[in-house]
């Protein structure tokens, strides 16, 4: 996985949707590489494409529980 730093922005290619009806995620790309995308015909016009930015890192492991006496 490639780290990202915060203010990073990646965009989204969606096609498809699956067994429920949910769209599926084909591929990520930077600025740079979608550009090239469109100009080589991979990406189309009635894709859909989400850009993304991160804001910033979030903690998600579960919080430790404190023994009460």
């Amino acid at each position: 996985m490639a780290k990202m730093v915060k203010g990073a922005k990646r965009y989204l290619l969606l096609r498809g949707r699956d067994e429920d009806g949910d769209d599926i995620v084909i591929d990520v790309f930077s600025k740079k590489e979608i550009d090239i995308a469109l100009k080589e015909g991979r990406v189309q016009e009635d894709d859909h494409v989400v850009k993304v930015e991160l804001m910033g890192k979030v903690d998600l492991r579960k919080p430790e529980k404190s023994k009460k006496r």
